[in-house]
């Protein structure tokens, strides 16, 4: 199987579960309305004049707080923000989770139909997988974050003493040394993003547990150096897709005369399309886990292993015989 046949498999799986749309965008809907609600619910609790008043009051000494009439409505506003932050938390997990089991089951099935019992069913199926798993990346990737940031205080003295010897020396190194940061940083979170994604794939296709498919995420990426590439690639036409939808959306709002009122329904029909290039994302990059790892009918390897190819085209994914016998 080559690439464009990937691409193929990820969007008839994508397609098959367009009704996943509707429900990630009802899902938004009910977090607006529960934003809304809860503005409401203070306004008639405590008042307008109580709230539009924070806007001037003095946050930069927050011990004035402790002794203020506000206390009370701060201490609520903060429950409220954390119940919402856990209750936003918990829903987009589990709709994750559903959404990812449904995408494999269109890539494993042919004759697979969207349901919604069937997507809950996988919701409740891998929450607490996906849960333990996030968890475990989150981590690593706080520690990774820190230990990049401690390294910014021997950097920098390193930078003081150069420029007592020479000031250019000094600021080219601080432009070079910041450059570099921003490259590391970029790298590091489309690591971490794509063992996510991977160790996703890891879980549905194959069920592993949290710790098994932060390894297998690993395992996937190192063998394969061309799966982070590919997600690269991925990730760059989801980004430069919805930017291009973005712009749109300006262009719209700037018609004279008709361009507010044509804003809105474009803005709907922008949110229903990044929505589907989110699908088609997960979608494209299980694809391709699933025919790499031969759980399909073929098995593919990457360019990684063919020095011949030095062109800069995508390598055709090539079918390797059945092994004759075990190792």
């Amino acid at each position: 199987m080559n690439y464009k046949e990937i691409f193929y498999k990820g969007f008839d799986a994508a397609n098959k579960n367009l009704l996943l749309v509707l429900v990630k965008l009802a899902a938004a809907f009910v977090m607006v309305a529960g934003v809304v609600i809860a503005i409401i619910g203070l306004i008639l609790v405590f008042g307008a004049g109580a709230l539009a008043s924070l806007k001037h009051y003095n946050f930069d000494n927050l011990s004035q707080l402790l002794t203020s009439n506000y206390l009370i409505l701060a201490i609520v506003v903060v429950l409220i923000i954390l119940v919402f932050i856990l209750f936003a938390s918990i829903a987009a997990l589990y709709i994750y989770g559903g959404t990812c089991g449904m995408i494999a089951r269109g890539i494993k099935e042919r004759g697979f139909k969207f349901t919604m019992s069937g997507f809950f069913a996988e919701g409740n199926r891998y929450f607490g997988a996906l849960l333990w798993f996030t968890s475990v990346v989150g981590a690593a990737a706080m520690v990774i974050l820190l230990v990049l940031a401690a390294s910014v205080f021997p950097l920098k003295y390193i930078i003081n003493t150069m420029g007592d010897m020479n000031r250019m020396l000094s600021t080219f190194m601080t432009i070079l040394s910041v450059l570099v940061g921003i490259v590391i940083f970029l790298f590091l979170v489309a690591g971490i993003l794509a063992v996510t994604f991977y160790g996703t794939a890891a879980m549905v296709f194959k069920g592993t547990t949290a710790m098994q498919a932060t390894g297998e995420a690993l395992r996937f990426i190192l063998k394969r150096p061309w799966a982070f590439w590919f997600f690269m690639i991925c990730t760059g036409a989801s980004i430069i897709a919805n930017l291009m939808i973005a712009t749109g959306l300006i262009g719209v709002s700037v018609i004279p005369g008709i361009g507010a009122v044509l804003a809105i329904p474009y803005q709907m029909l922008v949110q229903i399309v990044q929505v589907y290039i989110g699908l088609l994302f997960i979608a494209v990059l299980f694809s391709y886990y699933f025919e790499a790892e031969g759980l399909g009918s073929a098995t593919i390897f990457d360019n990684s292993n063919h020095a011949a190819d030095t062109s800069f085209a995508a390598p055709e994914l090539e079918m390797l015989p059945p092994p004759t016998a075990a190792p």
